[in-house]
């Protein structure tokens, strides 16, 4: 379905330029547009988790950078 939905693109867009990737994003979002309609609080929940571990790596990286140099 994917393969049918981009070859029937390759008129409007050139595989060779950025309009390219930007349109292959739009197409594998779509379900993500759905699933934020359909399962609002599943995908909330989500968007947190990730952004904890988000902020856990980020500060994990930070304190090992500050313990190295000192």
């Amino acid at each position: 379905m994917i393969r049918a939905l981009l070859h029937s693109a390759d008129d409007l867009f050139n595989s060779d330029g950025a309009w390219w990737i930007l349109a292959l994003d739009g197409i594998l979002l779509i379900p993500l547009i759905f699933a934020v309609f359909f399962y609002p609080v599943v995908v909330l929940g989500g968007v947190a988790a990730a952004a904890v571990l988000t902020v856990a790596l980020l500060a994990m990286v930070r304190f090992i950078q500050a313990r190295r140099h000192s």
